[in-house]
């Protein structure tokens, strides 16, 4: 279904007011403490809340939002503009992946794939290992360091853009500049125009892109950028929008997924330290740790989709012209598949997280952001036997863009 075929809303029927919350979906009370509404959410129908006037729906449940996922005909993932979603419009309406229904979505999710092969993941472990390693000299250096700004985020800028683009440091800025300005869409009222300071960065991107895929048809080179047109691109059929989707998805979902997953992760570790003590003390837990890490503190809070045929879910009706957001945070948070879902606990070894989405919407960058997450946090964690929070009385400030919870800064200790 395309975007054109339903340009108008559609008018929504009353809807049932006891299935009303009154909650601030993006907002920092439960960006900063998630678990009290997942937890209730987990265990609950769907419900409605209100988002810039616009009645939206709340699928929690592991196994509802699991169909949400994949039930193209009714939950449509092609934005359909005038819905309420201007504050997620981070890339002025240019093709995303997570924005095609199948079979569609599976020819653009094939432009991202030379990014994460088994040879080019593996081509860049060691150099991963390494840049881990150069940091975690530096901060011992140190003493004290913020590892959002000081670790994981500079990590994540030289592991992307030199070791998966294999782009020359000169030309970074270009892509943080826009990074760093994601997060200002969410801050326009609907309808309005967009900041200078984001128009500059994201034009700025583009402009770069254009030059990129005119430069590598005359002059082909081996590294990602030539690899994404040398498979997809025989009969010049690639566009510059559809790179520079690709580039900038590859770059700002890896970036902020590891940032704030890999700090996440340590500052739950830190505030549960029998958990703590327990990994140092069995180091093979690593990786089940890490994975109930992702589970309770899931990046994305939501992911939304636009209803496009009437239904019922679990007694909740849904009709076109509605907003869907698929809480992935909640969903970990079933107690159906997941016992005691509030409880900490790294030897439970979860399964079917839905952290990285799901099924054909599955994240297909999930192994190398698990990779990395997983250098960063064993790195810390067994390296550092003294790692504690620099202020353990700090609140910690949330901030991303408005479905995530991007910590804003982790301040730690290590001597």
């Amino acid at each position: 279904m395309s975007e054109m075929t339903l340009s108008t809303k559609p008018r929504i029927p009353p809807l049932d007011e006891a299935r009303f919350l009154d909650v601030d979906l993006f907002g920092q009370e439960l960006k900063a403490n998630p678990a009290p509404y997942f937890t209730q959410w987990a265990k609950s129908p769907p419900f409605y809340a209100m988002v810039q006037g616009h009645a939206h729906v709340v699928i929690s449940r592991h196994a509802q939002v699991q169909w949400a996922l994949r039930t193209h005909d009714i939950i449509s993932a092609v934005p359909h503009k005038g819905w309420g979603t201007d504050l997620f419009d981070y890339f002025n309406g240019l093709p995303l992946v997570v924005d095609y229904d199948p079979p569609e979505h599976s020819r653009v999710r094939r432009l991202m794939q030379p990014g994460f092969t088994p040879s080019r993941v593996a081509k860049i472990q060691p150099l991963i290992e390494g840049m881990v390693d150069e940091l975690a000299l530096a901060v011992a250096e140190k003493k004290t360091f913020d590892m959002v700004t000081e670790f994981a985020g500079p990590l994540m800028y030289r592991v992307l853009l030199g070791g998966v683009f294999e782009f020359d440091p000169e030309i970074w800025p270009i892509f943080i500049n826009l990074s760093n300005a994601l997060e200002l869409v969410a801050t326009v009222p609907p309808g309005a125009p967009k900041p200078a300071a984001y128009m500059e960065a994201f034009n700025a991107v583009h402009d770069f892109c254009g030059r990129l895929i005119e430069e590598r048809r005359v002059a082909p080179k081996d590294d990602l950028v030539g690899t994404v047109i040398a498979a997809h691109d025989e009969k010049g059929s690639i566009s510059i929008e559809e790179l520079f989707s690709t580039l900038v998805q590859l770059f700002t979902a890896g970036l902020g997924t590891v940032t704030a997953t890999s700090s996440n992760a340590v500052l739950r570790l830190l505030r549960h330290p029998d958990q703590l003590a327990l990994l140092r003390a069995d180091p093979s837990l690593l990786n089940k740790a890490l994975e109930e890490c992702m589970r309770i503190d899931c990046l994305g809070n939501f992911r939304h989709r636009f209803v496009v045929k009437e239904h019922v879910i679990d007694g909740t009706p849904i009709y076109p012209g509605m907003v869907a957001h698929m809480s992935l945070g909640a969903a970990n948070y079933d107690p159906d598949k997941y016992p005691d879902p509030a409880r900490f606990d790294i030897t439970r070894d979860p399964r079917d997280i839905l952290t990285f989405g799901f099924g054909p919407h599955l994240c297909p960058g999930n192994i190398l952001a698990r990779m990395v997450t997983r250098a960063i946090v064993g790195r810390l964690v067994f390296g550092f036997p003294h790692l504690r929070l620099a202020h353990p009385d700090d609140v910690i400030i949330c901030g991303g863009m408005p479905t995530e919870r991007f910590p804003t800064h982790v301040n730690l200790r290590v001597d």
